[in-house]
């Protein structure tokens, strides 16, 4: 073995023997005593005239826990309004759509508000799209109407430690974006048809659900983050507030309008263990993903 090759493989065991015995005990540690407080506290109150707070946080992989609430707290009598609280940077189109659609339909029943908390963007924005009206913070980071996609590519790094992928196709673009070998233009040409398609479909839900001018939108639906005050004079939110106030807003459209000086009842539905399967749920993705080297088009803010 070559000393370039015998250093490649040196950082490369450093690397993983830190994420295994650094990132991940520190991450489970921090999830196992968040679950156990959760454990602890008081049982699950079920008041009435209520709000339900259905939590959108962090990446945007899974959305069955997320759809799943929405429908449950719908058909609760006891619940008269929902907020979708949504605090994400994005993730997959595919999910994030979902999430939208869903959103759409259980404003039918019950009115929804989406309150932003510190960043709202991308597929956190499109998400919020589907309620009936959406609350931040001036501060907020949200917009980032766009889509990535990232191509991991290890051609380079086989061909210097002799390694060789041998890849058998039954079509011109199954293997497009195969990271044991360079990106061809046929492959670029395909990948960014795909983006565009993705890009006008976020375009058009921003324009129809805010009710603006899809030409106006494109105007700002390059990539940029913007601040919730920005995004407030762009009509992209209705406002500023924060959770309650979006919980006095969504029970004002539900026909339960509370009085002066009256604080709204929150519930805050979900297992007792979802932060540890969260974690787990999060660990397999980044996993599949550093070593799958599967392609994803995203609706992600950039880091």
């Amino acid at each position: 073995m070559t000393p370039k090759k015998f250093v490649l493989w040196v950082l490369a065991l450093c690397a993983a023997m830190f994420i295994v015995f650094v990132l991940l005990p520190i991450t489970t540690i921090s999830t196992i005593a968040i679950a156990a407080k959760s454990f602890a506290g008081k049982s699950e109150i079920q008041p009435k005239n209520a709000v339900a707070v259905v939590e959108v946080d962090g990446m945007i992989w899974d959305t069955k826990e997320v759809i799943e609430q929405l429908y449950e707290q719908a058909d609760k009598d006891n619940i008269k309004a929902i907020v979708l609280r949504v605090n994400s940077p994005g993730g997959a189109i595919g999910p994030a759509q979902e999430i939208y659609w869903a959103v759409k339909k259980i404003r039918e029943k019950k009115p929804v508000v989406a309150s932003m908390g510190a960043v709202a963007a991308s597929g956190g924005l499109y998400v919020s799209l589907g309620a009936n009206k959406i609350l931040c913070q001036p501060g907020t980071l949200t917009g980032s109407i766009g889509v990535l996609l990232q191509l991991p590519n290890v051609s380079r790094i086989a061909d210097l430690v002799g390694f060789k992928m041998v890849t058998v196709t039954s079509g011109a673009l199954k293997d497009a974006g195969n990271a044991f070998r360079e990106v061809s233009e046929r492959d670029l040409r395909y990948f960014q048809s795909t983006v565009n398609e993705a890009y006008k479909a976020f375009v058009e839900a921003v324009a129809e659900s805010r009710n603006l001018n899809i030409e106006k939108v494109k105007e700002f639906s390059d990539g940029r983050v913007l601040l919730g005050s920005q995004a407030v004079k762009l009509g992209l939110v209705d406002g500023f507030g924060d959770v309650m106030d979006a919980a006095r807003e969504a029970l004002a459209l539900s026909g339960h309008p509370l009085k002066k000086g009256e604080t709204p009842k929150l519930v805050y539905p979900g297992d007792k263990m979802r932060y540890l399967r969260k974690f787990l749920h999060s660990a397999h993705n980044l996993w599949r993903t550093l070593v799958g080297g599967k392609i994803k088009f995203m609706y992600l803010m950039a880091p």
